[in-house]
């Protein structure tokens, strides 16, 4: 609230009988004092963009990161101001001023050092400029990356060819994490060709194949434990063109042998063998246990299979190289590519067609699906991975990376039938650049279990915590079928790199290398507090609040108040989003105007904060020699104030005797809550509109000084006037404004909610 108070309101009064001002003479006259607090209004909001990236640093929104779009704290917020205005009013009635007086100078303190604590830092503290991660071992391996295991590990596939097509082969290898040999094996490809491979994991063994064979190895040492053909075995005479695909179930794209235990001390079926077609079906072939093919054109065992059902899943493009292959338990078989990721059930037998005619050729019982997403055209799936949960270590995630940047989460929930849930808590899907090359789950630091790392087209970004701040980043420009590994503070890249020795098929690894150090190349986040900083900071608001109790001269009132009012709307700034502040000022104008006209409960309160000399007011002297000791006077209009307004003046009338007095000393009083509420809207701008944000907030501060200028035009008037309802209008139009210009709908859109 603005007003304009005499120490000697008789005195102008009698100046008011004597001649008649003009508005813009009362302007003149009051101009220092409109100036001085209009620069006390500036100086305040710039004080708090000063402040504002050390509290959006320290993460310090009042109610957190998702309170700031929720209606509900902002009726929190106003049922605060009436709490504390009419909790004031009546210790004033009660005669407890000493209450009031100590009680605010209380909570003026705790808000002082919201400024001085953090300016103190900044002024002393150095900021901590992060070390960039160098990759510093370089190698290229001389195989092609296909798959990463579950346990980090990876499956790579090299093609030999030689003399005659009889003799091609393939090596598939296993490398641990750290790119050393685990096991290798070499494999006969014909009559398939070496150049066709898929690999997907089970439970307890790698289900590889070619377009023709199909093997399990044992994970840990590679070892073949069984072997099936995927054309029709028994009538082949063992040349190339007689190797004829079985009829039921056509091209194998992929496979899965469903196996118990490998240790296991059994008699027992080994399960199933699951193949998905080209034709987008997945088909469940029963394998016999120590039931084999005997040919005359090979020595080996090659196990016996035969067709028993087909179903058909969503339509996902398989091809040999798949995002993820992967036995997700014993009863369903995740599958991701570029166009989606299902999760199918391993079920054992299929429905009959449930029409009376013969069955068409293209229908299949439909697979019992647990999940499914499915990519847009323009939109494809560049990575997906399983995922533990950083809210909740016992639960799972399925994250899926695309070509444009984004990622989503789903929560795995084997209860539910369908789609999973999206998971909400993850809000950075937007935050990247695309394509997505990896997602994965590893632990750098080895405390607070597993970190979500994404290796983007921006480079490498580690997410720590539930909060999933960006502790790393690493600068380095991935391919989009690129692989990372950090294997504690080992850090290396895999791409896939150029074909070597001019062969089609046979790719090599270009791998990159280097070594974290958590000492310096940590990005550097929230309160860093320094006890030297921290000392000054507490000092200095001790000596002000000291010298506002021993003598509340204006000066040291308006440095207390300047302060106070920059902590405050930094402070409220970072919590809310622009649009909840427009309507928290909306409300709290029309609160104000209420409070000043109607109730009048307002100017009461003023009294009482005057009286007790407390910088929740600014005080700006219209003329030199003016003390605020020995203020008085109420901003009320007096009763003989009132008389001599309703007298009629008389040209006619002159003065007798004209008797020469003191000087008045006046000034002009604003409360801080009227220079709060458009400095926390400049600084919501600042901080939550991503681009030209201060150009949106210097319009909203400009917008506030116009409604400023048109109040002190009822100030000159000599009457009490309610500052919120201009103050606040000019700051939300020129918010409305600076929007428009410099940003677009965007500067009003953060997702309100209640």
């Amino acid at each position: 609230m603005g007003e304009s108070a005499s120490t000697d309101h008789v005195k102008r009064a009698e100046r008011e009988l004597a001649k008649e001002d003009s508005l813009l003479a009362n302007m003149i006259q009051q101009a220092p004092g409109m100036i001085g607090m209009a620069f006390m209004f500036v100086i305040t909001i710039f004080l708090g963009i000063w402040l504002q990236p050390w509290f959006d640093a320290a993460g310090l929104q009042a109610f957190g990161e998702s309170g700031s779009t929720e209606v509900r704290w902002i009726a929190l917020e106003l049922i605060a101001i009436f709490a504390f205005t009419f909790m004031i009013l009546w210790l004033a009635k009660n005669h407890l001023q000493h209450v009031i007086k100590y009680g605010i100078l209380f909570v003026l303190f705790l808000a002082l050092c919201y400024t001085t604590v953090p300016g103190a830092h900044i002024l002393l503290v150095p900021e901590v400029e992060t070390e960039p991660f160098i990759f510093t071992d370089s190698d290229d391996i001389g195989e092609e990356l296909f798959s990463v295991t579950s346990d980090g590990s990876m499956i790579t596939h090299t093609a030999i060819y030689r003399d005659s097509i009889e003799n091609h082969s393939f090596v598939v290898t296993k490398r641990a994490a750290n790119t050393s040999l685990e096991w290798s094996l070499e494999l006969d490809s014909f009559p398939g060709v070496p150049s066709e491979f898929a690999v997907t994991e089970g439970e307890y063994g790698y289900t590889i194949n070619n377009n023709k064979w199909i093997w399990t190895l044992d994970k840990d040492t590679g070892e073949i434990l069984s072997k099936y053909a995927c054309f029709d075995l028994e009538n082949w005479n063992g040349s190339l063109t007689d190797a004829t695909m079985i009829v039921s179930i056509g091209p194998c794209v992929s496979a899965l042998e469903v196996i118990e235990d490998p240790n296991a001390d059994t008699d027992e079926s080994k399960g199933g063998l699951y193949i998905l077609t080209a034709k987008s079906t997945i088909v469940r072939s029963e394998i016999f246990a120590d039931a084999y093919v005997q040919t005359n054109h090979t020595e080996e065992e090659i196990g016996f299979h035969r067709y028993t059902a087909e179903w058909v899943y969503p339509q996902i493009q398989m091809s040999g190289r798949n995002l993820m292959n992967y036995q997700f338990d014993s009863g369903s078989l995740l599958v991701a590519t570029a166009n989606g990721a299902t999760l199918i059930e391993l079920e054992e037998s299929s429905a009959a067609y449930p029409g009376s005619e013969a069955k068409p050729e293209d229908w299949y019982d439909e697979a019992s699906i647990e999940f499914v997403h499915l990519s847009e055209n323009e939109n494809l799936m560049t990575s997906f991975n399983i995922l533990t949960s950083p809210w909740d270590e016992s639960e799972k995630l399925f994250m899926a990376g695309f070509e444009n940047g984004d990622i989503e989460a789903w929560v795995v929930d084997e209860d539910i039938d369908g789609n999973f849930s999206k998971e909400s808590k993850f809000k950075g899907g937007d935050s990247f650049e695309g394509p997505v090359a990896y997602i994965g789950n590893f632990d750098l630091d080895g405390s607070d279990g597993d970190e979500i790392w994404i290796a983007d087209g921006d480079g490498v970004h580690g997410l720590f915590y539930d909060s999933l701040i960006e502790y790393v980043t690493i600068d380095v420009e991935l391919d989009s079928s690129a692989v990372l590994i950090v294997d504690g503070f080992d850090v290396t890249t895999i791409q896939r790199g150029n074909v070597i020795n001019g062969d089609d098929f046979t790719k090599d690894m270009e791998i990159a290398a280097g070594v974290f150090d958590p000492d310096t190349m940590y990005n550097s986040y929230g309160i860093k507090l320094d006890s030297t900083a921290m000392l000054v900071g507490l000092a200095l608001s001790v000596i002000l609040m000291t010298a506002l109790i021993i003598r509340p001269e204006w000066y040291i009132v308006n440095t207390v108040g300047v302060l106070v009012g920059a902590g405050v709307i930094v402070m409220l700034g970072v919590t809310f989003v622009p649009t909840l502040i427009v309507i928290f000022m909306v409300l709290a104008a029309i609160y104000d105007a209420w409070a000043v006209y109607r109730s009048k409960h307002m100017l009461d309160l003023a009294d009482t904060m005057i009286g007790l000399n407390l910088p929740i007011l600014l005080v700006a002297p219209q003329e030199s020699g003016y003390s605020m000791l020995d203020e008085k006077d109420s901003v009320r209009p007096s009763d003989e104030q009132k008389v001599a307004a309703a007298q009629p003046k008389s040209n006619e009338e002159k003065p007798k005797q004209v008797v020469k007095r003191k000087k008045p000393k006046e000034a002009m009083f604003m409360g801080l809550g009227d220079v709060i509420f458009p400095g926390m809207l400049v600084i919501s701008c600042v901080n939550y509109i991503a681009d030209s944000g201060l150009a949106v907030g210097i319009s909203a501060l400009i917008g506030g000084l116009v409604g400023y200028f048109i109040l002190m035009t009822y100030v000159a008037s000599g009457r009490p006037q309610a500052g919120l309802p201009l103050l606040n209008g000019g700051a939300i139009l020129g918010y409305i404004i600076g929007g428009l210009i410099f940003v677009g709908s965007a500067a009003f859109s953060f997702g309100i909610s209640f």
